[in-house]
């Protein structure tokens, strides 16, 4: 499939978790705008939906061994989120999505952190 991963969050270079994302992966970072909502869940974490007209600032970044980061990651992102397959630039690329209600949550048109 692809070895490719979207970040947009947490696991972004220099965001809270991004020393669970480092050793997992090789090269620099990419930026990219993936169409979508970004929203502030108040807990300390955005959500991603792939709708609407937006623009969320993101990072793409390529897996040493997928086979060993797709455990990790999954584990990391937990239940609340969906691993899906977009394309970007004509690449496939995995991103994490909220698949849950957005209603109650406030969008964060200029990403992740909020400010």
């Amino acid at each position: 499939m692809s070895d490719r991963i979207v970040v947009y969050g947490t696991l972004q270079r220099g965001s809270s978790a991004w020393h669970l994302l480092e050793p997992l992966v090789t090269g620099p970072c990419e930026r990219v705008q993936v169409p979508g909502t970004l929203y502030d869940t108040g807990l300390g974490y955005p959500a991603l939906r792939l709708d609407g007209g937006g623009r969320v600032p993101a990072q793409v970044f390529r897996l040493r061994d997928p086979d060993r980061a797709w455990p990790v990651l999954d584990a990391y992102e937990g239940p609340e989120y969906e691993r899906r397959l977009i394309t970007l630039a004509g690449l496939p690329c995995w991103v994490y999505t909220w698949p849950g209600p957005v209603s109650d949550l406030r969008p964060l048109p200029r990403g992740w952190p909020p400010g």
